[in-house]
């Protein structure tokens, strides 16, 4: 197991349970004494994957990532926190679950993507896809409302090129 297993999970981290309205279970056995992110993990992966899904600690999703939980790593990939270069190395996961993850992420960068577009994976290929036009999509919405006069449609030059 990873070095970063055997870090005391600070106050700070558990600080972020409380406000994310976690089970009182969780918060009591973390307050109990010093734990480390493997005794969580021992104690309930479940908890280790809450953590995955809803942490905004980049360097802890740097950390989750590198977990050997499928599970873990998949909600690491679907967090819109997760770093970029993270994103990049979830995205050659072995794992299609995971890759499907990084591929629906909002937050991935673009040359992530498009290395995803070549996926195996049909659902990845298919999310991909998604995710691309979505962004046009958003991209579009925001030039109509900071600039409503620049929503008419750019002429191409398509119908003089082809009309002749």
């Amino acid at each position: 197991m990873s070095d970063w297993m055997s870090e005391v999970i600070g106050n700070n981290l558990i600080a972020v349970y409380e406000g994310l309205y976690f089970t009182e279970d969780a918060l009591l056995w973390l307050r109990e004494k010093p734990r480390t992110f493997a005794e969580l993990r021992a104690e309930e992966i479940d908890w280790l994957r809450w953590m995955a899904a809803n942490v905004h600690d980049k360097d802890v999703l740097e950390k989750l990532s590198q977990d050997p939980d499928t599970d873990v790593r998949m909600w690491v990939a679907c967090n819109p926190m997760t770093p970029e270069h993270v994103l990049g190395k979830l995205a050659e996961d072995p794992v299609v679950f995971v890759r499907r993850g990084v591929a629906q992420n909002k937050s991935t960068p673009p040359p992530t993507l498009a290395r995803l577009r070549d996926d195996a994976d049909l659902a990845v290929r298919t999310l991909v896809f998604r995710n691309r036009s979505s962004r046009g999509r958003r991209r579009d919405l925001l030039r109509e409302r900071l600039a409503p006069d620049s929503a008419i449609p750019q002429y191409s030059g398509w119908y003089r090129r082809h009309s002749s």
